[in-house]
């Protein structure tokens, strides 16, 4: 199996999540798998059930997107990192349950990260600090025409985190190791500090050695049989 890797070019939060939809909804070979990292310009992203104003404090802000995915809100901005795996349920059968397969492609990528980070909640990691646990990633799946795609956020900048509680309201449904926690005291960077092109080769080696893969990256073009165009699932919901 090879395990492709690439750098989407755009900042646009819209564009990448189109991208994704669209790349998940493609016609793939098979045994590849494929991952995508991004870095979006400021913007909100809503889970795929969410309401706006029951997640986003109603002044001013970054543009508002829907993902396909369910979980929670979440702000993407410069220090937070986004990936996107993709993999075949027919390759990949222990993958077909959706608690237990955030546990099994979660606890690779918390043991590449470092061995204080530890898989939370139903879909989190996070480590300690500050003698409690704080969440340093979330993640969220969508599966369609036997592909399951898993896309989350790897906060790895200390601004990232202070922005949050600017934006987003507190969730109605928080995980039991959160306690109550403001955004501020709940999230962290990633520790050991890591800058993006080291996180980034973590996450990489860390599903690859899971999947048994061999490693390549690649321009995003090449990845594609034929060209797509994502727009106009770019919008803005404000």
């Amino acid at each position: 199996m090879i395990l492709y890797t690439t750098w989407l070019p755009s900042r646009h939060a819209g564009y990448n999540l189109a991208l994704e939809e669209t790349f998940l909804t493609a016609a793939k070979p098979e045994g590849h798998a494929w991952l995508f990292f991004y870095e979006n310009q400021d913007a909100i992203i809503l889970g795929k059930s969410q309401v706006l104003e029951e997640e986003v404090y109603p002044h001013k802000g970054p543009a508002v997107f829907r993902r396909i995915s369910g979980g929670g809100a979440v702000l993407h901005t410069q220090g937070n990192l986004n990936y996107a795996l993709f993999l075949s349920l027919a390759e990949f059968p222990q993958l077909t349950h959706i608690s237990q397969s955030y546990r099994i492609l979660l606890s690779p990528l918390a043991q590449g990260l470092g061995k204080g980070v530890t898989v939370c909640g139903s879909s989190d990691l996070a480590v300690y600090c500050r003698g409690q646990l704080c969440k340093i990633s979330g993640n969220a799946q969508c599966r369609r025409r036997g592909f399951l795609l898993q896309h989350g956020t790897l906060l790895y900048c200390k601004k990232a985190v202070r922005r949050v509680s600017y934006y987003l309201r507190m969730p109605a449904k928080i995980p039991d190791y959160r306690k109550a926690r403001r955004h501020r005291e709940f999230l962290s960077p990633v520790l050991p500090s890591y800058s993006r092109a080291v996180l980034m080769r973590c996450v990489r080696h860390a599903f690859a050695s899971f999947l048994s893969a061999e490693l390549r990256t690649v321009p995003f073009w090449q990845l594609l049989q034929k060209p797509i165009n994502p727009f106009p699932a770019e919008r803005s919901l404000r």
